[in-house]
């Protein structure tokens, strides 16, 4: 399921910068610099997801340690 949703999101990351271009070649500037905002704000988003992710793992793996710690004390 993991790999089919990732070929699906590369597939439309392809399709969105072909559009990009054509916006760009075509001289529909407004369409190609709202579609380069919407990229934008879609990475992102992205980014603060797996900055959240990585924060959950942290204080979940510094919080686990110190069980450790107590139990071999």
């Amino acid at each position: 399921m993991k790999k089919v949703l990732a070929r699906i999101a590369v597939a439309l990351l392809v399709l969105t910068i072909v559009a990009i271009v054509l916006c760009f070649y075509f001289d529909h500037f407004m369409y190609a610099y709202s579609l380069i905002l919407v990229l934008f704000f879609i990475f992102a988003g992205m980014g603060q997801l797996y900055k959240l992710k990585n924060d959950e793992y942290m204080h979940r793996k510094l919080n686990q340690r110190d069980e450790y710690e107590d139990y071999t004390r």
